[in-house]
This record gives C-alpha cells, sequence and structure tokens, in this order.
C-alpha cells in the first residue's frame, strides 16, 4: 500500500512539474503576442501619422487660419 502510495504521490509531482512548465510556456506565449500586438498597432498609428503630414505637404494646405487660401 505505501509503494502505490508513493507512486500515486509521485505521479502527482510530475504531473504539477508539467503543468507548470506549460502554465509558463502559455504565459509567455500569451505575453509575446500582446507585445507584438501593440507593436504593430503602433507602427500603424506612426505610419497613418506620417500619411496625413506627407498628404498634407503635398495638398500644400494648411491648418493656419492666418492663411488665405
Amino acid at each position: 500500500m505505501e509503494r502505490l502510495g508513493a507512486a500515486a504521490g509521485g505521479l502527482a509531482f510530475a504531473v504539477l512539474i508539467l503543468g507548470g512548465f506549460v502554465a509558463i510556456r502559455l504565459l509567455t506565449r500569451l505575453f509575446y503576442s500582446v507585445v507584438l500586438l501593440v507593436e504593430t498597432l503602433s507602427i500603424a498609428a506612426f505610419a497613418l501619422l506620417i500619411g496625413y503630414v506627407v498628404y498634407r505637404i503635398l495638398l500644400g494646405s494648411s491648418d493656419n487660419p492666418r492663411r488665405s487660401h
């Protein structure tokens, strides 16, 4: 009976270690995905800002109210 209890305890410990590794891997991948998403959105926002500035320059229009068209 002691051997059966020891085997069950060893199996539970092995499952706990494996579960810990799986949980760490999942959290790491989740964090990596979030970082990639934020990076992609930041680059898109920056590209839109640069595109707007270039558009305004090429169009030759200004937001300056003192400048008449």
